[in-house]
């Protein structure tokens, strides 16, 4: 069997719902070091989290899983700025082609190209770098 990372955590709480969603739904997954997080949070940016990994020929269908479930409790989470039940996901994929552009996100963020995740209220249109509480 073949695995493919399908997202990376640094909560091993959500890394746990998560892999509970893929097991309901038949898909076999596993996770990576989620031992050394647990046991020292501090090591988290040197191992690159908690990785989910899923067999590659059920990496599309645990995708659209992650997706939906995101969107259905993106439905409960009201705006902190207008009380609207209006949250987007906005996800943003900085991949240049250029050399300046490579070398730029080399030097400031240790990658070529860099995924940038957010949320938007429809209503309102304020913008938040995280997802606010639902309570």
């Amino acid at each position: 069997m073949n695995f493919k990372q399908i997202a990376t955590y640094d909560n091993y709480l959500l890394a746990n719902m998560t892999m509970g969603l893929m097991t309901e739904n038949d898909i076999k997954c596993q996770m990576k070091d989620e031992h050394i997080i647990t046991m020292d949070p501090l090591l988290n940016a040197a191992v690159g989290g908690i990785k989910l990994l899923v067999e590659e020929k059920d990496y599309d269908r645990a995708l659209a899983l992650m997706l939906e479930a995101e969107n259905d409790y993106l439905k409960t989470v009201p705006c902190p700025n207008c009380k609207s039940l209006s949250l987007t996901v906005e996800e943003k994929t900085n991949n240049p082609t250029g050399f300046w552009g490579k070398l730029k996100n080399q030097v400031l963020f240790g990658q070529t190209s860099t995924y940038s995740k957010g949320y938007r209220c429809m209503a309102c249109k304020k913008h938040f770098a995280e997802l606010p509480p639902s309570f």
